[in-house]
């Protein structure tokens, strides 16, 4: 777990602010980076590529039927490398083993499959950002690698990765929605793996409804009078039971119930203190809760600016307990 991150980039400055966040967090690790960037050649006819397809003498346009030409798809492939491979050299003086990769076809199918082929188990994404060689990064691209990649995916704003992230910053607590099922709870061994390797506390945290009546975004529910003391308490209850088996591992950890709106809730909690970054499930429901599911997850990345790590529970794994504190070779 955490043994290689790809790191998909769009050509532009905005995308790479986010690599002085993900130097330091792979440091911490001792992870790997692959720097990737993928090509959507179909709409950029017309654009940046069919310039290049001029200076390489071929008649290639918006209207140009057929494939894109080998000769076309080598320069490009070419020209993106030595960017990236400049950034990689960049990260490797600080000890990070780091290499570069380009594919071509859709961003978001791209970006998983080339995850998987450098064996990959974390994909760490921009939130915003376009460049003039691929589809780019736009928030669309992000909420979909989100929702379909088999690996967890660390979102972050680039301005916030530039902002506060340096030699003297670094995260000292991960914040963990729950909402009392499962599913939300697979986000949990991930958790305790950062938590473990880079000396983070844990923050669970469940949001309940407010006192007097609870909204699903279909029915208003009024909550009896008492009900509020009693969810609290079993809240409470519940979130003590796995902090004190995350204690047995040598982890520091708490828990917070509070009021209101998940996605908002979640993000002051993260804005009300530095250094900090989020954990969740993008998927898990208990009750009148509905906190976890995917639309929340999305929330949360926009609201919070924090650094969002997002696990689909359909394809979470059980890591080894030795997984929390051993770390992974780069």
């Amino acid at each position: 777990m955490f043994t290689k991150a790809l790191v998909p980039l769009d050509g532009t400055e905005v995308s790479e602010g986010i690599i002085p966040f993900i130097t330091q967090f792979a440091r911490g690790l001792e992870m790997g980076v692959v720097l990737a960037t993928a090509v959507e050649f179909g709409p950029l006819r017309s654009g940046a590529l069919g310039r290049l397809a001029g200076g390489l003498g071929q008649p290639f346009s918006a209207d140009s039927p057929g494939p894109v030409p080998d000769e076309l798809q080598e320069r490009s492939r070419r020209d993106i490398l030595s960017r990236l491979d400049d950034l990689a050299d960049r990260i490797a003086l600080e000890g990070i083993a780091a290499e570069s990769s380009v594919g071509f076809g859709p961003a978001s199918e791209t970006i998983i499959r080339m995850a998987q082929e450098s064996n990959c188990d974390l994909i760490a994404m921009s939130t915003r950002g376009r460049g003039t060689l691929g589809s780019g990064l736009l928030g669309s691209v992000t909420y979909k690698v989100m929702h379909e990649s088999p690996v967890p995916v660390l979102a972050i704003t680039p301005e916030r990765a530039r902002r506060h992230w340096d030699a003297d910053y670094g995260i000292s607590r991960v914040i963990v929605p729950l909402d009392g099922s499962e599913l939300a709870e697979s986000v949990l061994p991930y958790a305790a793996v950062l938590s473990g390797r880079m000396d983070m506390s844990v923050t669970l945290v469940q949001v309940l409804p407010p006192d007097d009546f609870y909204t699903d975004g279909y029915t208003v529910i009024e909550v009896q009078p008492g009900a509020g003391d009693r969810m609290e308490a079993d809240a409470r209850r519940y979130m003590e039971g796995i902090a004190r088996q995350m204690r047995d591992e040598g982890l520091g950890v708490a828990v917070e119930t509070v009021q209101g709106k998940p996605s908002f809730e979640i993000a002051e909690m993260a804005r009300a203190t530095d250094h900090n970054m989020i954990a969740l499930a993008t998927h898990g429901r208990s009750g009148v809760s509905r906190l976890l599911l995917g639309s929340v997850a999305e929330a949360v990345v926009r609201e919070s600016g924090d650094p969002v790590l997002v696990v689909r529970s359909a394809t979470a794994i059980t890591p080894s307990a030795a997984d929390a504190t051993a770390p992974s070779p780069a």
